[in-house]
C-alpha cells in the first residue's frame, strides 16, 4: 500500500479559482507532423513545456495552463483522434502517440523540453521518454495510466456512465470551481468531440485495460529528473501506482496532492502548477 504521509503536498492559501483569462492568454497554433496538423494552444515565457492531457481530452486553456505558463513556454496540443487534430491512419495505440510527439518535438525545433503528462497522458510521456529522453529536461507524470496496480483496480472508464467517470475523477465535484466551469452546463453521454476522444481511449487503451506490462520494465532507461504527482483521494487509477512508478524510474521524486483526485490538474490547478514549476526550477 502506498503511503499517504511520503513527501505529502497541501494545499495552502490558493483558494482552486484562477479565471481562464487570468494573467496570460494563449494562441491557437497548427504544427505540421508529418501528414497531421496538430491542434496545439501555446503561451507564456521561458523554457518549452509539453503539457499531454488525459482521457478527458482538451478542455481548452485551463487555470492549471495559465499557472504553468508564468515560468514556461507552455505547448497544450490536444491528441491526434481526440476531435481537434486528425488520426493519422497509422497511429492506434499509446506507444504510437508518443511517437507522434517526439516527432512533433523535432518538427518544432523544441530542445530541453520539460514534459508533462496527465492521466492517459502520462502514460504517453513515459513511453515519450523511454523511446528517447534527448530532447527533455525533465518528466513529469501525474496521475498517470500505463502500469498495473497491484492491490486495486483502475476504473472502467469504458462501462462507467460518463457523467459518473468525470464526477468521480475530482475528489468533491460539487464544490470543485473548475467542475462547474467546465462541465456545469451538463455531460453528454454520446457526440460532440468528447466522444471523438472516448472512442480514441476505447481503441488505444482498452486491451489490455490501462497498462502495458512492458512499461515497468522498460522505465529502467529513463535517466532525466522526474517527478510522480498523484491525488491522494484519485479513484481513477489508484495512488498505490505512484510507488510503481517511482520504483522502475531511477530516482523519481514523489509528491501526492491532499484534497486532489484524478483530475489534479482540475481540483488543484495552483498548487500542482507550482509542486512541478518547484521541481523544474532545481
Amino acid at each position: 500500500m502506498l503511503d499517504l504521509t511520503l513527501e505529502e503536498a497541501r494545499p495552502g492559501a490558493y483558494s482552486g479559482v484562477v479565471s481562464t483569462t487570468d494573467r496570460v492568454e494563449a494562441t491557437e497554433q497548427r504544427v505540421a507532423v508529418g501528414g497531421t496538423a496538430l491542434f496545439v494552444l501555446k503561451s507564456g515565457t521561458g523554457r518549452p513545456m509539453l503539457v499531454l492531457h488525459g482521457i478527458e481530452g482538451h478542455e481548452g486553456w485551463l487555470p492549471f495552463h495559465a499557472a504553468l505558463a508564468e515560468r514556461a513556454t507552455v505547448y497544450a496540443p490536444s491528441h491526434p483522434g481526440f476531435g481537434h487534430t486528425d488520426c493519422p491512419p497509422w497511429l492506434s495505440s499509446i506507444q504510437h502517440q508518443a511517437v507522434f510527439y517526439n516527432w512533433f518535438l523535432q518538427a518544432a525545433g523544441l530542445d530541453a523540453v520539460d514534459l508533462v503528462g496527465v492521466g492517459v497522458g502520462g502514460w504517453i510521456a513515459a513511453h515519450m521518454a523511454v523511446m528517447c529522453s534527448a530532447s527533455l529536461r525533465h518528466l513529469v507524470l501525474v496521475d498517470a495510466a500505463g502500469v498495473r496496480p497491484e492491490s486495486g483496480e483502475i476504473l472502467d472508464v469504458f462501462v462507467t456512465p460518463w457523467r459518473e467517470v468525470i464526477e468521480r475523477a475530482f475528489a468533491d465535484a460539487a464544490t470543485a470551481p473548475e467542475y462547474q466551469r467546465i462541465y456545469g452546463a451538463g455531460i453528454a453521454e454520446f457526440g460532440g468531440v468528447r466522444e471523438a476522444g472516448r472512442t480514441m481511449a476505447m481503441r488505444m487503451c482498452f486491451r489490455p485495460y490501462m497498462y502495458d506490462a512492458a512499461l515497468p520494465g522498460m522505465l529502467g532507461k529513463v535517466q532525466v529528473p522526474t517527478l510522480i504527482v498523484w491525488g491522494k483521494e484519485d479513484q481513477i487509477v489508484p495512488p498505490e501506482c505512484a510507488l510503481q512508478y517511482q520504483q522502475a524510474i531511477p530516482g523519481a521524486t514523489v509528491r501526492i496532492l491532499d484534497r486532489c483526485g484524478h483530475f489534479a490538474h482540475f481540483d488543484q490547478p495552483r498548487l500542482l502548477a507550482e509542486t512541478i514549476s518547484g521541481f523544474i526550477a532545481r
